[in-house]
């Protein structure tokens, strides 16, 4: 293995993994596009370098996200019986599909998150709506270091937010980012959880919903050692980073980010 291509690697990741514990978005939605555009690595394995990094990441993240107690595990079990099944399917559909096809997806994704960002930053401060019930016990609360006091909320529409899953498992499968692009918009817009439980509670679920991602492309002969190695190593140094910075920062601030 080249020394100065595996520190390359390793220091890339280490920043995905700080960007995506910050936002709970696994870190693959960087990793994959600067492994393609800026190492020439083929896509199809990139993606399943991205999804082993981000298990790694979600592992080393909910550590410190759990502890915060901006994990809803009730509400990650809940969304991610459809995302599992979905990331299954969408790995299959992957190691066969037309890179270019990948491209495009990955590009569509792309532009979802940041519409998605930029209006989860408007709508973050949000009240919560008034009468909401909780006949399955999703309800938590936690405590915002940040704004000095505690956050409580109960998700809503839990159906829907089953429904999203099941895409964003499909896209984590393809594209090996875990589905928190998806899923965290998601959880704050349409479930009205906010934003640092959002963020926490898909840290805990893109760690399972990758590692089915992660065993298809294993299985194809898609997984490439000498980049997922150092990749790991990075992941493991910045996942512990940007998890801890998540409790420093402001809700507005990680979606501006």
């Amino acid at each position: 293995m080249d020394i100065v291509y595996a520190v390359e690697i390793g220091a890339v990741a280490a920043v995905a993994a700080i960007l995506g514990s910050m936002l709970g978005l696994g870190g693959g939605v960087f990793l994959v596009p600067i492994l393609t555009l800026f190492f020439g690595i083929d896509p199809k394995l990139a993606v399943g370098a991205s999804a082993i990094v981000v298990v790694t990441n979600s592992v080393v993240g909910s550590t410190n996200h759990l502890k915060s107690r901006f994990t809803n595990l009730r509400l990650a079990m809940l969304l991610q019986v459809s995302t599992a099944l979905g990331a299954i399917a969408g790995a299959l559909y992957g190691v066969a599909a037309d890179p270019r096809v990948i491209y495009g997806v990955f590009g569509a994704v792309l532009v979802y998150a940041a519409v998605s960002m930029v209006i989860r930053r408007e709508r973050a401060v949000s009240a919560p709506i008034a009468g909401a019930t909780d006949a399955l016990d999703l309800g938590a609360a936690f405590h915002d270091p940040a704004i000095g006091r505690d956050v409580g909320y109960i998700p809503i529409r839990p159906a829907a937010g089953m429904g999203v899953g099941a895409g964003a498992g499909i896209i984590s499968g393809m594209l090996g980012v875990g589905g928190g692009v998806v899923m965290v918009p998601a959880m704050n817009l349409l479930m009205r959880v906010p934003v640092k439980a959002a963020v926490g509670t898909s840290s805990f679920m893109i760690g399972i919903t990758s590692v089915a991602t992660a065993f298809v492309y294993y299985s194809r002969g898609k997984i490439d050692p000498t980049l997922v190695v150092p990749a790991v190593i990075g992941v493991f140094l910045g996942g512990q980073i940007g998890s801890r910075l998540t409790r420093r920062l402001r809700a507005q601030r990680l979606a501006l980010i």
